[in-house]
């Protein structure tokens, strides 16, 4: 039976696949080679199933019997899972160098809030802070990490960058001063109260939080390799240790890290929002993980939140 590869996008042609087409390597590489060999990275292979698109993502689609028909879509220029990823953490170890730079430059002392006093204990921690968590990072996505695809849309670099480069960069301006709406001792009761106005339990919480979300991405890891050496490729929780109580321990552990800092940072508006921002992001990721695998674990506080 000859199976017809329909295309759904203009810069495509039909491709009819040979016998011996049988992956989804395959394929891709048959229609590539019959489209004057566009990337396979910007192909997306589906079949037609209850009149909707289901990506064909894995060989085994094949074993079943394959149709009389898939379908194939140009979905635009493609960048590296890998390279975005360390683009758009490069921005804050960049931006945040530059400005904590000028901000120790004494002919700049004009551009410090002048409603505020200039603190080199405080933006010393915080900048340095700010390079164990974005260096981490670089190392685990460089090393680490690894991706179910391979690229993204090239639209997601900018995207994504934007996030780190201008959410989390807007905080260094912190470093001359700004975005600091309450006075220190106001911070200082509002801790004393809370009972959280030992610095040093502050800087140990957030360098511990960093440990164990590197810990998380080692056994994530180590999880996904054994899945894949047992053949395995559908994604199914971890079953094991702290994976129990939470659906994603490494973005409980990021937004710990991050209000730790904040609070560091002397509640400094910047950080507020980029942890605000960060925070409902990851709890989203987190619940589509909990609706994928069909759990009801936590996602920052043990059976409640």
């Amino acid at each position: 039976m000859t199976v017809l590869v329909k295309s759904r996008s203009k810069s495509l042609r039909d491709v009819k696949l040979p016998k011996d087409a049988n992956t989804v390597a395959a394929v891709l590489k048959t229609v590539s080679s019959q489209n004057n060999g566009i990337n396979t990275n910007r192909i997306r292979l589906t079949v037609l199933k209850e009149d909707k698109h289901v990506a064909v993502t894995s060989d085994h689609f094949f074993e079943e019997g394959v149709q009389d028909q898939l379908f194939a879509k140009d979905i635009g220029p493609q960048v590296s899972w890998r390279f975005v990823f360390f683009v758009e953490y490069l921005g804050p170890i960049l931006i945040h160098s530059f400005v904590y730079w000028l901000s120790t430059k004494p002919e700049l002392a004009k551009y410090h809030c002048k409603s505020r006093g200039y603190n080199p204990f405080v933006n010393r921690i915080a900048y340095t802070l700010v390079m164990i968590h974005y260096l981490k990072r670089e190392l685990e996505s460089l090393f680490l990490h690894k991706f179910s695809q391979s690229t993204m849309p090239f639209f997601n670099l900018f995207k994504n960058s934007f996030h780190y480069w201008i959410l989390n960069g807007i905080i260094s301006l912190g470093y001359f001063g700004y975005g600091f709406l309450l006075k220190d001792i106001d911070v200082f009761r509002i801790y004393s109260a809370l009972k959280i106005d030992n610095f040093m339990l502050l800087l140990a919480g957030f360098l511990v939080c960093e440990l164990w979300n590197f810990y998380v991405h080692y056994k994530l890891r180590a999880w996904g390799d054994s899945q894949k050496a047992k053949g395995i490729t559908q994604r199914v929780p971890l079953q094991d240790g702290i994976f129990k109580v939470f659906v994603a321990p490494n973005y409980t552990f990021e937004v710990l890290a991050w209000t730790l800092f904040t609070l560091i940072f002397k509640l400094n508006i910047f950080a507020v929002f980029f942890l605000l921002v960060s925070a409902t992001q990851m709890y989203l990721w987190a619940a589509k993980k909990n609706r994928r695998y069909g759990t009801k674990r936590a996602f920052l506080i043990p059976y409640i939140l």
